[in-house]
């Protein structure tokens, strides 16, 4: 324990922050299908057969998805960007928006399941992570690793966060660590998101690309958890991988 927080502290030293308006990062998203279902053991070999013989071959040409996370001092967005022969970014109706509201800890964040939207005005999750003894460059970063459990999905999640960036954000709306999530690991390869481009400002205020038309039902993220557990317990009570039709 007391050599875990000695290393901290000299990570913590060896990243003073610097005092920033913003900031924009691109992550690229990649689901690894076939790790995901060789590690459900409800699934049957038939589904896991098939599984293979589509996604075996294509891992290395997965190519994934980008998303931009833009932050300031008084929030931040995290969405899917347009693709690159569109130019600029933009955002997906079929895809999940996380939306931070620093000063008021609130969120408001556009959540897809089972093909319905989803609008969860809440309190900021908390999440309750553990420092471990491992860093990492990312990005050009020196990052530390952290671990929490997720308990809906019920897997480890691991994060790399540097603290030479300020502020307490991430991707898919995790944050509470001291410094920015610059990547997150879900259950060992089954999802990677990492940082491509690091963008930090400290001459100009950015700007939080708000979608223009926010909407979808109202709700609370414990109904969204319960809904989502709830179809991850019939999709095991089915043999089916859950994730086709849910976010990991």
């Amino acid at each position: 324990m007391q050599k875990s927080i000695f290393i901290f502290i000299l990570f913590l030293i060896a990243n003073v922050s610097t005092y920033s308006q913003g900031g924009k990062i691109v992550y690229n998203r990649k689901y690894h299908w076939l790790n995901i279902a060789t590690k459900l053991p409800y699934l049957s070999q038939e589904e896991k057969d098939r599984i293979k013989t589509y996604w075996g071959k294509d891992d290395d040409e997965n190519k994934g998805t980008n998303f931009l996370l833009t932050f300031n001092s008084s929030g931040s967005v995290y969405m899917e960007m347009e693709k690159e022969e569109n130019l600029g970014y933009d955002w997906s109706d079929e895809e999940d928006i996380f939306m931070r509201d620093f000063d008021q800890k609130t969120t408001k964040d556009i959540r897809i399941l089972l093909g319905k939207k989803y609008l969860i005005e809440d309190d900021i999750p908390r999440y309750k992570w553990k420092i471990l003894n491992e860093l990492k460059d990312i990005a050009g970063y020196v990052c530390m690793k952290a671990e929490m459990k997720d308990t809906v999905n019920n897997v480890i999640v691991h994060a790399w966060f540097t603290d030479k960036i300020p502020g307490s954000v991430g991707p898919e709306g995790y944050g509470g660590l001291p410094g920015t999530i610059l990547a997150l690991d879900f259950n060992d390869d089954d999802v990677n998101i990492i940082a491509t481009k690091v963008e930090v400002f400290e001459d100009k205020k950015v700007e939080l690309p708000f979608p223009k038309k926010i909407k979808g039902k109202p709700l609370k993220y414990d109904e969204y958890y319960a809904k989502k557990k709830k179809h991850i317990l019939l999709s095991i009570a089915g043999r089916r991988n859950p994730y086709w039709d849910a976010r990991y």
